[in-house]
């Protein structure tokens, strides 16, 4: 379960983060298969053109591609790839598939991060207007999905695809992970902490 703490400095959205299912993306059929392989090309293009087919290197060309920003829900995979600006969970639903794509496993992750009220006060004038967008903004902790990778036996790494970059679980200012919850097996390690399938854990 989230934490004491987290859920004060969360509240009044925390018991909405804690029953809330990670996003996945509606697939109609042909045409969605079509958004798959469109995406996965891209992915491995750019991992041929810049790092040279690493298979652990992260698709960072999705945050140069996709601004961030509300998505509307239901979101179907052929109109995801259309859109110009993209939310987290659909980010997450990307890099899944593009690490799936290469042979990796790759599972769902929702996480608690803490960031200044600086942060979370423009994050949520932004977001004023998006009346129907799930509520992920706290007081000085949002939530947020990324994606858990397995990279070894019994070892996981943590990826921010709307970032564009690796999580250090050893990070202790502005988003620093709080909170974890995944669909990957239990027992996988993230630098210090040992993740619990499909329940939250506090980690700091």
């Amino acid at each position: 379960m989230i934490s004491a703490a987290v859920e004060r400095s969360a509240r009044p959205f925390s018991e909405h983060w804690v029953d809330h299912l990670p996003s996945h993306l509606v697939h109609h059929g042909a045409c969605c298969d079509q958004a798959k392989r469109w995406l996965v090309a891209m992915a491995r293009s750019f991992d041929f053109a810049i790092t040279e087919g690493q298979k652990l290197q992260g698709p960072r060309f999705l945050s140069e591609r996709y601004a961030w920003g509300p998505s509307p829900w239901p979101l179907a995979w052929c109109d995801a790839v259309r859109r110009e600006t993209i939310d987290c969970g659909v980010f997450a639903a990307f890099a899944r598939t593009i690490f799936a794509a290469k042979g990796l496993e790759a599972f769902t992750g929702q996480v608690v991060q803490r960031f200044g009220a600086t942060a979370t006060g423009h994050w949520r004038r932004r977001w004023r207007e998006e009346r129907a967008a799930f509520p992920w903004i706290g007081d000085e902790v949002v939530y947020h999905e990324i994606v858990v990778v397995r990279v070894a036996p019994g070892v996981a790494a943590l990826y921010d695809p709307t970032d564009g970059a690796w999580m250090d679980p050893l990070e202790r200012g502005p988003g620093a992970v709080l909170a974890l919850r995944s669909e990957a097996p239990g027992g996988l390690a993230w630098g210090p902490y040992v993740l619990v399938s499909d329940q939250w854990s506090r980690l700091t």
